[in-house]
Order: C-alpha cells, then structure tokens, then sequence
C-alpha cells in the first residue's frame, strides 16, 4: 500500500474524463514526474478516447479495477459532483493521495464520513478550488497578509452564473435535493471569502432564497446571505445562477469588496475586460465551440452574439491547450506531491467546512431563521 509521503515518481489514476478530467490528465502527461497514467469513466468511449489522446498506460470503467493496480499513488477524482463519495473512498482505503474536484459529496453526512477517514489516515488530500490560483486572488492574498488593510471588519460577494450552468448540473444529477446555486457554485466565492481573510469561526447565518425559475426543479435560483464571525467580522452573500441564457458572461462572474481598519479593497472579477460581440453564436456555459450548442435537430439551443471571454473560471483552451488556472493548480498539485512544499490548495477539511457553510446557508433560507453554528461545523444539524 503506497502512503502520502514525498513521492519520486507519481502514478496516476484520473477518475472521470469530462473536460476537467481531461483537462488534468493532459497536464499529468506533460509533467516530467508522472510516469504512469491510468484512466477511468463510467462512458467507456470518452474514457478510450482521452486514453488515446494522452498515451494512458491504462484505461477502464471500473474505478475499484483502476486503484487496485500497485502502481497507483495518487488520484485525481473528477467525476460529477454526486458521484464524488465511491471513488473517494475507495482511495482512502488505499491510502493513496488526493486531488478531489469540490464537493467532497453532496450529502453532509457522507462528506463528514470522508473527511473523518482522510484526517484518521493522515492522507494529503486536496479539493478543485482553481480560483485560489488566479493571480489578482493571489496578490489580493499577499496584501491582506501584509495587513495593507488593517483588521479586516466588512466583506460584501456577489456571485453571478449564466443559467446554462444550473440547466447543466441539474440535468446531470440523481439526486437534485443538495444541487442549489449555494452548494455548487457559491462555494467557490465563499471559500475565496475564507480564504482571503484567514479562516475564522463564523457564528450565525441569516438567509433567504427565490426560485421562479429553478424551483420546478427543486433548487433555488438567488440566495443572499449574512454570516457574523467571532472576530466580528460580517460578510454578505448574494449568489444567483439564474443570469438568462444570452447573459454575455458565459460561467462566473464575482465582486468581492473587503474593508478594514485602515483600508479597502474592491475585486471586480465580472470579466467586462475582454469582451466578443459578433454576428456568429457564441457557445455558453463550459461548451467552448459553436457545434457544443447545436441539438440533435440542428438547432442553435440560444441566441447568444456577446460574450465575456475569460468568465470561466478554470481558463480557456487555445491552441489545442487547455490555459489558466487548472493549469496552475495542477502543476502545483504535482510539486506538492514530490517536495512537499506547502501550495494555496483547499484542504479537504476547508472543503467540507465550505460545504457545511453552504447547507447552513440554505437550511436558513428555507426555515427563515436565525442558525446558530456549533463549534466544530460537522456537528451541524441540517434536520428540520
């Protein structure tokens, strides 16, 4: 059984092969320390095909056949978010290191079960927050901790989504009942919140919530938020996945205003920089060309001319490449596992707490009330 300490060579294993499976495995081959690659996805045919693609030294449907093999020592779990909790598992029973796309599972128990054996195992185990890798995030970070602000007092986040990512994910799950714009996409402006100021302990949660466009489906469409933390520190949370399909954003966009004692900082992260408007469509959501927007019948799905090119998040591919963000934070996730070196990932643990976050957040926006927080947030209590 392979262990988490410094590794000279890493051995791969890239459970699920959509874009951000693909994406990461594209990278593994290109870094010098991965000398083996095995790849798994439930569509035999996209797992064969990145298998071609990227050289694999092995590919299947069976993520048990996958981490059997001796050679493995490190995973990437890139599945959709509710079929993170299996994989998952399965790795910590091989004791083997972790790179978890967020969440670690959509239900708050199942999460607290992984994150418990993860801590028990003592296995380094990391989460997709690619944000945190973004450079204005990370200057912004330097700033803070080089007090140009003083004691920080205030943070206000608006989180905005084109609705095709909600139609996307929504489609996509079994289980619809922990799919909310808070839970999904939310989180990463949270975490960003959290990690920016140093993680503190927040308190208590006020929330409301409107779905008259999602709620047929049974999530929501616009949550707000008021959390208060020990410190005294208060943050406000406006997130909505209900932008319409012809939003020019095509994924996320975010503003982020910090005020301290002596200063302030305001992030604008709404991508007006760079902006196409054109005559073609122009695809939406993650699709990254015009064909990804055409049905079975030939019709273009939305009228879409005017885009915001650089609103998704995890960068942007160009030349046959996939650039940005993922890239960093993969290659940095590889460094990680050969010197040890400390990098600016999500703990599974911060994961988790941003997951627990989340359901407060909409469990008080459902019972319009007051949620007092526990100490340690896995004794949260979600039951009404």
């Amino acid at each position: 059984m392979q262990n988490n300490k410094i590794k000279t060579k890493i051995r791969l294993a890239v459970i699920g092969c959509g874009d951000i499976g693909r994406a990461r495995a594209q990278f593994a081959r290109m870094y010098p320390a991965v000398d083996w690659i095995g790849v798994c996805d439930i569509n035999l045919g996209l797992a064969k095909s990145l298998a071609k693609e990227i050289q694999a030294d092995f590919v299947t449907t069976d993520a048990a056949e996958l981490l059997s093999f001796p050679e493995v020592n490190a995973v990437i779990i890139a599945t959709n978010e509710t079929a993170h909790y299996t994989p998952v598992l399965l790795a910590i029973e091989k004791n083997l290191s972790l790179f978890i796309e967020k969440p670690l599972a959509v239900d708050f128990d199942q999460s607290r079960e992984l994150l418990n054996k993860i801590i028990s195992a003592n296995i380094d185990a990391v989460m997709g927050y690619t944000q945190r890798f973004r450079q204005r995030f990370l200057i912004v970070k330097e700033k803070l901790v080089n007090n140009q602000i003083g004691d920080v007092t205030s943070i206000s986040a608006k989180g905005l989504l084109n609705r095709t990512i909600a139609n996307m994910v929504l489609s996509r799950a079994n289980d619809q009942s922990n799919i909310t714009p808070m839970v999904t996409s939310g989180t990463h402006m949270l975490d960003m919140c959290l990690w920016l100021v140093g993680r503190c302990k927040p308190k208590k949660i006020f929330a409301r919530s409107t779905d008259k466009v999602f709620g047929v489906a049974g999530s929501k469409d616009t949550t707000m938020a008021i959390i208060e933390f020990d410190n005294d520190i208060v943050l406000s949370l406006s997130h909505s996945w209900a932008a319409p399909e012809n939003w020019p954003g095509g994924v996320y966009g975010m503003q982020i205003g910090i005020i301290g004692t002596e200063g302030v900082i305001e992030i604008d992260d709404m991508h007006k920089d760079v902006i196409l408007a054109s005559n073609h469509y122009q695809p939406a959501g993650y699709k990254q060309k015009l064909s990804d927007n055409i049905d079975a019948s030939g019709k273009i799905q939305q009228s879409r001319s005017v885009d915001f090119l650089t609103s998704i998040p995890f960068g942007q591919r160009s030349q046959s490449e996939m650039w940005g963000p993922i890239r960093e934070e993969t290659f940095s996730w590889f460094n990680r596992l050969i010197t040890g070196d400390k990098t600016p990932h999500t703990t599974a643990l911060e994961g988790h707490e941003n997951l627990a976050l989340c359901m407060a957040i909409d469990l008080a926006a459902k019972t319009g009330s007051i949620i007092d927080l526990p100490e340690n947030l896995s004794d949260l209590d979600l039951h009404l």
